[in-house]
């Protein structure tokens, strides 16, 4: 054991003073003379050195179109953090260009934005309004959706969705920055004749953790067919809102209503924990006639209910005899109690009766 710790402590000491020995020099000769690992480490490493041969070598490198791609896109990377503005132009060209590999792009954008911070905002808008390439979009969008300055990314971002080449982009940012300001500008898409437009704004809006997001969606509920119901079921899910809780429950209740509407509505209800929605989802799950599918979703919903929850706890158990859900009624049964029991009803009303008297004992003494 103490040859061993002398072995690890002499092969740290060794590899910590080679990296310490390192230098600029060393670096840009591993850059200029290298290939492969070596090379792209020296792209990277170069970063914490300050000097204009430097940057002028890696500005090179970024250049030079023979290079292997991944060490130009460090090679990027690096000038970005170092910050020279003298490479601006460059790395700006470079990032606008279309036909230039992804990659080597996508590392220019990002290193515009290390220059620039809140300032490249402008640029990077702009970029998006003409941006062709899916991955570069992404880019883009990421980076003004973590944007600290959220007002200014929104003022800057909302006249895109104006523009149609650009509004799904301009959607997935606003919906990513949230607030409420953006809800009106997001909003006004649901008229778009477009249905990819008025499915990412249904999207954003779910994503929007305020609860002014939600009137919008209702408003617009009626109006969408079928997919963009069920999505906007789905958004439900983010916001325990009476109003989407009313709209589920009813849809949940309508035995007329499309099955996947039902279905989605059940899900969502147990999602954002809706106790007025116990009663409907235990009697649809006890109803036989129902399809499986809905009394599954019915099932699995009301294992994200509480332990004082009695009516999703009896009305799971009452189901551990129909095999087609008993086994997901278990598994919501474990989930509320955290006991197991299989899915034996017997056992479960036994151990349940019990639960229920330890439970009010605990209760009357205070514990």
């Amino acid at each position: 054991m103490v040859l061993k710790r002398m072995f690890i402590l002499a092969a740290f000491v060794f590899w910590a003073g080679a990296v310490w020995a390192v230098n600029a020099q060393d670096l840009l000769n591993d850059l200029n003379k290298e290939t492969g690992q070596k090379q792209l480490e020296a792209a990277l490493r170069l970063a914490d050195f300050r000097s204009p041969e430097v940057v002028s070598a890696l500005a090179a490198k970024l250049d030079d179109v023979k290079t292997d791609v991944t060490v130009r896109a460090a090679c990027a990377s690096s000038l970005g953090k170092l910050g020279d503005a003298s490479t601006y132009p460059m790395l700006q060209a470079l990032a606008k260009k279309q036909e230039e590999k992804t990659v080597v792009r996508n590392s220019c954008i990002v290193a515009i934005t290390m220059m620039k911070g809140p300032d490249a905002i402008p640029e990077l808008v702009e970029m998006l309004k003409v941006e062709k390439n899916p991955l570069a979009q992404r880019v883009i969008e990421e980076i003004l959706s973590r944007m600290k300055d959220t007002q200014r990314v929104a003022l800057a971002v909302s006249p895109l969705l104006q523009d149609e080449t650009a509004a799904p982009s301009a959607i997935r940012v606003l919906g990513a920055v949230g607030g409420s300001a953006v809800i009106t500008p997001l909003s006004k898409q649901l008229a778009s004749p477009k249905a990819s437009v008025r499915q990412a704004v249904i999207r954003a809006l779910g994503e929007i953790q305020d609860p002014n997001a939600v009137p919008p969606l209702l408003e617009f509920y009626p109006k969408g067919n079928e997919a963009e119901k069920v999505q906007i079921l789905s958004a439900f899910a983010n916001h325990p809102h009476p109003g989407a809780v009313k709209l589920m429950i009813d849809e949940l209740e309508n035995p007329k209503t499309y099955a996947p509407l039902r279905q989605r509505s059940a899900l969502a209800l147990g999602t954002v924990v809706a106790r007025p929605a116990i009663k409907t989802l235990v009697r649809v799950m006890l109803d036989t006639a129902e399809q499986t599918g809905l009394r599954l979703a019915c099932a699995e919903a009301l294992g994200n209910f509480g332990d004082h929850d009695d009516d999703a706890i009896t009305g799971l158990i009452g189901v551990l005899s129909d095999k087609r859900i008993a086994e997901t009624a278990a598994i919501s049964l474990s989930r509320i109690t955290h006991s197991y029991q299989g899915t034996s009803k017997e056992k479960w009303t036994e151990w349940f009766q019990k639960w229920v008297q330890e439970r009010d004992r605990r209760e009357r003494v205070g514990h």
